[in-house]
């Protein structure tokens, strides 16, 4: 139960962020870099789910009706939560500005309850505020609307917070959606976790039984997850995505004030701590952690670290600012542990001049200058692939499609006839009266995970063709054809890992634990 005195704090942080939540509210969608890419891509999304297509990989209402695979690469966890939001009636551009609202909400409570496990309650609420309104924060949400971005830094303070309370179910459960809610951040934030949780182990008295309570809580995170990430780093394989640059990174390159002035006051003001001897390693070494994790992410956002920028894997990483979602992190730590060393009336004043820099430097990237009013339809009948360079497009597509095509399926070569044709995204069917042996085009890429049945039976695919579209022969007579998009041998495997691992899961919650073989290791 949460005491009353942190609903108070509770509330005045909800309070707080409400100036941050302002544009959120504003009719229509605001101009942003990516935002009106996310609303498509969930409208697509949403429809595929709708049509039976779980979990949802490929987007057949993309790429001008011919699909696109890009929800078995690109985090999905916004669109699966959007679904909810969605049904209950809320437009495709209402469930993304909910999402990004309840996120922003989500970040600064989730930060302030896994501070408060380290920190008094005061220093908690101000290094909580400090997350929510780090320059980098509201950049990620009203100039890129990163909504995937936006709800991972909502769910790395949770995970904390759950590995400081010891919470082996929510660390696992925290650890699969930080992978499910976007994909370079879920590298960088999972660094970042084994670092925390080694340094925890370094200062256990009872290192075996935390050890296997983390590495317990890793491998069902990750098992929890597979159903998305093994697919998305095997299934690369069958894309562009390796030999396409998506971004010229050395134009991306965070400048002073998307770091923020509060950002380098509240390190300055720890380095001097160090240097005074306030801070001492041996005793505050989760402080000494996190302040060079802190330097590290600023070097490699800024323009300083070019030379690095040589041997990074630039083409996953894409934009060095990225790494200051490391910083808002360690800022808002290093605030609450400022504030916490410092007598009562210094708390105050420090706090206020804190919070004072923190709102001005956010000032610049706290209201958008443009919104967009575009009705539902733009979205749900946008065409577009929603990537930057189409780098998951497969790899043998040498000609991306730049229209609508007239029919679903049409005939290639022979003499026949195609009638009672039905498309449903990710089924289509027909018959088919055939007059000779004939080559039948069903206009959608081919990927793993199409199949055709010729009466019945499965029939070859053959899809090295310009366009990389589904084609097929059949003979001459009387056929019903059938097209289906499913799961794979390998999909099914991921598939039963998560499913397996959530099992697990729910038996260590539910059951009782003398009948569950993980309790021997008190988790």
């Amino acid at each position: 139960m949460i005491k009353k005195r942190n609903l108070i704090f509770l509330f005045l942080l909800i309070l707080f962020a409400v100036p941050t939540l302002i544009p959120l509210f504003h009719p229509g969608f605001f101009a942003t870099d990516d935002g009106n890419w996310m609303v498509i891509r969930f409208s697509a999304f949403y429809e595929t789910f709708k049509n039976g297509q779980f979990p949802t990989r490929f987007l057949s209402p993309l790429n001008y009706t011919y699909g696109y695979p890009v929800s078995n690469f690109l985090y999905p966890l916004f669109m699966y939560l959007g679904v909810p939001i969605h049904v209950l009636g809320f437009g495709f551009v209402d469930t993304i500005k909910i999402i990004l609202g309840a996120s922003m909400i989500g970040s600064t409570l989730f930060a302030y309850l896994w501070l408060l496990r380290l920190f008094d309650r005061f220093s908690s609420f101000i290094g909580a505020i400090i997350y929510l309104y780090a320059p980098y924060h509201l950049y990620d949400v009203y100039k890129r609307g990163s909504v995937g971005e936006v709800l991972s830094l909502a769910i790395l303070p949770f995970v904390l917070w759950q590995i400081e309370k010891g919470s082996f179910f929510w660390t696992s459960i925290g650890i699969a959606f930080l992978i499910l809610s976007h994909n370079t951040l879920a590298l960088l934030f999972l660094f970042f976790i084994l670092l925390y949780m080694s340094l925890n182990l370094y200062v256990s008295k009872n290192k075996k039984r935390l050890l296997y309570k983390y590495v317990s809580s890793i491998i069902l995170g990750l098992g929890l997850s597979s159903f998305f990430s093994l697919p998305a780093i095997f299934d690369l394989q069958y894309t562009i995505f390796s030999q396409t640059s998506v971004s010229n990174w050395s134009k991306y390159f965070a400048d002073w004030e998307l770091i923020g002035v509060s950002s380098l006051v509240v390190f300055m003001v720890t380095f001097l701590f160090f240097i005074i001897r306030v801070i001492k390693v041996q005793k505050h070494r989760l402080t000494a952690l996190v302040f060079i994790v802190g330097v590290f992410s600023i070097f490699f956002a800024s323009s300083i670290s070019v030379p690095l920028w040589n041997l990074l894997p630039v083409s996953f990483i894409q934009f060095p600012f990225r790494f200051l979602s490391l910083t808002v992190l360690c800022v808002s730590f290093l605030a609450a542990f400022v504030v916490s060393v410092l007598s009562k009336r210094e708390k105050i004043i420090t706090a206020a001049l804190i919070l004072i820099l923190a709102i001005f430097s956010s000032k610049p990237f706290m209201y958008p200058k443009v919104f967009q009013n575009y009705p539902g339809t733009y979205y749900s009948t946008n065409l577009a692939t929603t990537t930057v360079q189409n780098e998951y497009m497969p790899k043998w597509v040498s000609q991306i499609p730049n229209s609508v095509p007239l029919k679903k399926a049409q005939i290639i070569e022979g003499n026949g006839e195609i009638k009672n044709l039905y498309s449903q995204r990710n089924k289509i069917s027909f018959d088919l009266s055939s007059r000779s042996k004939t080559l039948i085009q069903i206009n959608t890429i081919y990927f793993p995970g199409w199949k055709v049945k010729v009466n019945g039976q499965k029939s070859p695919i053959l899809y090295e063709n310009r366009n990389g579209l589904i084609r097929f022969n059949v003979s001459e007579g009387e056929h019903k054809i059938q097209a289906s998009f499913g799961e794979t041998g390998f999909w099914r495997i991921a598939d039963l890992i998560s499913f397996i691992s959530l099992l697990i899961l729910l038996a260590w919650r539910v059951l009782p634990k003398n009948y569950i073989i993980l309790t021997k290791f008190k988790l």
